[in-house]
């Protein structure tokens, strides 16, 4: 098998159109807020990527038959914009396997006039919160303010790894002007509450309604593993002062 086998199921005539990245990441939030937008827009896949760069397995299905894992480009017109969603379960698992699978997802969007990206993912702070925030990083200047205006937060530094950085990074190259919206998320648990923070702005942003029933009762369960989370952590802080203390009133013996 080739670097990234690209295989075209239908060519659908597509205008002024966006490409939202919603690949497994941290807390795997893009990937939750990818997958609820393919169901409630009733999106049609058109296209899929296959890679040795890919985990090397294959998916057992409802019906018992396997699939061998790979990426998934979907379409659906909306009022403003056309949409190409593009979801998967897996990254590239090599450094240079991401640049390679993120050239061809570009190859292939620019064939549809792709004028803008949106990537989807977690940023992860380590820190519980049940109301996360938006934060955002861009190609160009001109995007910030409107940004701003949706909710977005800008943080000034830091890096964006993945696919959700490089097909920012790399259209910025061929010219198409790219967003990455990230959920703010502890990182160590699958965050719907972040996902949902990030289809709320990312909606505003395109102009569009979705229903967000489903996401929010898998926030709801995230807000509830977070809260266990916090309860333990403060558990064991208070644990730690106790020790403290005894071991401040423990007499120390010199002989």
């Amino acid at each position: 098998m080739k670097d990234a086998v690209l295989k075209i199921l239908e060519r659908p005539r597509l205008r002024n159109t966006i490409l939202i990245e919603g690949l497994p990441g941290i807390g795997l939030v893009g990937k939750l807020a990818g997958d609820h937008m393919l169901d409630e827009l009733n999106a049609k896949k058109f296209a899929e990527i296959y890679s040795p760069y890919l985990p090397p397995q294959v998916n057992i299905q409802d019906d018992n038959t396997v699939k061998l894992i790979c990426m998934e480009f979907y379409y659906v017109k909306v009022k403003k914009n056309d949409l190409i969603i593009l979801v998967g379960e897996s990254q590239g698992i090599t450094p240079d396997s991401q640049y390679r699978i993120a050239e061809t997802i570009l190859d292939l969007v620019e064939e549809f006039n792709v004028k803008k990206i949106f990537t989807l993912g977690g940023l992860g702070t380590g820190n519980i919160t049940n109301e996360p925030k938006v934060f955002g990083a861009v190609t160009h200047k001109e995007l910030v303010d409107n940004l701003k205006k949706a909710g977005v937060v800008f943080r000034g530094t830091g890096a964006i790894f993945g696919a959700s950085g490089l097909l920012l990074g790399l259209g910025m190259q061929r010219g198409i002007q790219a967003v990455c919206l990230m959920g703010e998320t502890h990182g160590q648990i699958i965050d719907a509450k972040a996902a949902e923070a990030v289809l709320t702005v990312l909606t505003r942003l395109l102009g569009i309604k979705i229903d967000m029933t489903e996401i929010e009762e898998k926030a709801k369960e995230t807000e509830k593993q977070l809260n266990k989370m916090s309860k333990m952590v403060e558990e064991q802080r208070k644990a730690q002062e106790r020790q403290q203390r005894f071991s401040d009133e423990v007499p120390l013996y010199i002989r």
